[in-house]
């Protein structure tokens, strides 16, 4: 009867993580690598965006603080394209960071609207208003 009812707990259990994953190869934690414009490429160290569900989390990393940034968001995703807004310090309340505070993590609006140039498992190409960002899966 025990094995029965861990058996029947584990199905359970597996099945509903399943659902947790509804944005594809989108889902999970991405490392910034490279964001390129027309004139110049920079390669930030440590800039991650993660991604799950409707919610989003950005954070600058070090080894010596943990993180040194944390800001918190929602976004939509279709396929084609990625809306990110309503970031907010975390802890703190939605809409309550300033758009400058975000810069350090190349966000530069209220809303950031992409285009997704490529998303695979281990890679993710973002581009917006000449900008192009490229991620790799950590």
């Amino acid at each position: 009867m025990l094995k029965k009812f861990l058996y029947i707990c584990l199905i359970l259990v597996s099945i509903s993580c399943e659902r947790i994953f509804i944005n594809g190869d989108l889902d999970g934690m991405w490392r910034l690598q490279r964001v390129e414009t027309e004139n110049s490429v920079e390669y930030p160290d440590s800039i991650f965006y993660s991604f799950q569900r409707h919610l989003m989390h950005l954070g600058i990393y070090s080894e010596t603080e943990y993180p040194k940034k944390w800001y918190m968001g929602c976004f939509e995703f279709n396929g084609d394209s990625l809306v990110m807004d309503n970031f907010y310090r975390y802890p703190g309340i939605v809409g309550d960071s300033d758009p400058k505070e975000l810069e350090c993590l190349y966000i530069y609006d209220d809303t950031m609207r992409f285009k997704v140039d490529h998303l695979s498992n281990d890679e993710l190409v973002l581009s917006t208003h000449g900008l192009r960002y490229t991620f790799t899966k950590w």
